[in-house]
């Protein structure tokens, strides 16, 4: 039983010399950094059935999946530059990776040369959330513990998705009439969650 997310960030960067000192700069990696830390790190600890999946589209060698699995995580930092090295590793490591081939960089973190619609699709067992302005109000919506909750960068999911996420059942919910930041996404859905535990 895992909540999984899926972050798709279609500018940030997938070459391997991500520059520490200028995140926003490189398809705001500063945003998918904030994400992934969101997703999973809780004061003093992680969140074990827990993981994250950042999709990266920019310029480099794209497309590029780096997946953060809370169960396997051991003594990583979660502030924004230790997330970007995190990133910056994979990003090496799986430099030379053929379509859908995978990599571990460390406990708890693997790359991918794997597309989001590839992504979305091997997960095709599991209840399937988008996250959208124009959805059911999550405190409305069944959500199990073991789901996918897919969500994207400012720039936003692209138009052409929508039939993959009708064929795959995906339900539309949102999480109030105010938009957000990408990177605050994940620490609501988590935090409502939180509340409905017995």
């Amino acid at each position: 039983m895992m909540r999984e997310f899926i972050m798709r960030a279609r500018k940030a960067h997938t070459k391997p010399d991500v520059n520490l000192n200028e995140l926003p700069q490189q398809g705001k990696m500063d945003s998918v950094c904030a994400a992934i830390a969101g997703a999973l790190w809780i004061s003093g600890d992680v969140r074990r059935d827990t993981a994250i999946h950042v999709v990266l589209e920019g310029p480099g060698n794209a497309p590029k999946t780096i997946s953060f699995y809370g169960s396997e995580i051991r003594g990583l930092r979660h502030d924004e530059r230790s997330m970007a090295s995190y990133i910056a590793d994979a990003l090496k490591k799986g430099a030379w990776l053929e379509l859908n081939e995978e990599a571990k960089v460390r406990t708890g973190i693997r790359v991918a040369k794997k597309s989001f619609e590839r992504l979305v699709w091997e997960k095709k067992g599991k209840k399937m959330f988008v996250l959208d302005k124009d959805g059911r109000d999550i405190r409305d919506a069944e959500i199990p513990a073991d789901c996918v909750i897919i969500f994207g960068s400012a720039e936003g999911l692209p138009a052409k998705t929508e039939k993959l996420f009708r064929d795959l059942r995906a339900e539309k919910i949102s999480l109030g009439p105010t938009m957000l930041f990408a990177a605050h996404c994940p620490v609501i859905v988590n935090n409502e969650m939180d509340r409905r535990k017995p």
